[in-house]
């Protein structure tokens, strides 16, 4: 089995990671069911649908919830790692897909909180 990579400050961050990600899930169903304006950040050029859009968000949602729970695989394996850079990344995608600034700024707060307890 792996060894687990332990923060200093994990608790807050897993927190922030899960409560950006319930955030971000939420935005994108009130967006979904249209109770709401989306703003498109992706251009309309792209031919895309509003609706997969949103599908694609609400799994990369989902997504962030599993990485901020450290759910492990059968294997002992983290489904989504749970890192740093992997808060950035999510946080961007969340913007992209219809999560919402809110969520993004959650999931940048933990990211710098990972990056300070790893390089201090």
């Amino acid at each position: 089995m792996p060894e687990i990579e332990q923060y200093k400050y994990e608790t807050l961050i897993k927190v922030f990671v899960i409560l950006g990600g319930f955030i971000g899930l939420v935005t994108q169903i009130i967006y979904l069911a249209g109770l709401s304006y989306f703003p498109r950040i992706i251009p309309n050029w792209w031919g895309t649908s509003i609706i997969i859009i949103l599908l694609v968000g609400i799994v990369i949602s989902v997504l962030t919830i599993i990485c901020g729970l450290r759910k492990q695989s059968k294997t002992g394996n983290e489904i989504v790692p749970f890192h740093w850079i992997t808060f950035l990344i999510l946080g961007i995608l969340l913007v992209l897909f219809g999560g919402g600034i809110v969520a993004c700024v959650l999931l940048i707060i933990a990211f710098i909180l990972g990056l300070i307890d790893e390089f201090v």
